[in-house]
């Protein structure tokens, strides 16, 4: 509810592998500026309205200022189908049958 209710999130972290508020903004639709950090450059890329940001006061408020004079949401969701459950589950399976081999 508060993530739709946000006209963009601003991920300032310096230590993170894939962040959980990442990629709920961009299943809300929610524009994110970040800095690149985890694989947080591999979520955004390729979605209009997101930007990567060098870890300063500065650039933040750029990027952000940016998105702020844009048309609001972003077009993201459909690029988080890769992490859907039944995705992930499928992934998972087939890791499984190489491991155990044939049977």
């Amino acid at each position: 509810m508060w993530m739709n209710a946000a006209d963009a999130v601003v991920l300032t972290s310096t230590h993170e592998g894939s962040p959980n508020a990442v990629k709920e903004a961009l299943a809300c639709n929610v524009p994110v500026v970040s800095v690149d950090v985890g694989d947080v450059r591999d979520r955004l890329s390729g979605i209009e309205g997101c930007f990567i940001a060098e870890p300063t006061p500065e650039d933040l408020a750029a990027k952000l200022a940016i998105v702020f004079e844009g048309s609001g949401r972003v077009e993201a969701r459909e690029k988080l189908a890769e992490l859907s459950l039944g995705s992930v589950a499928d992934r998972l399976q087939d890791v499984y049958q190489v491991v155990t081999g044939p049977r």
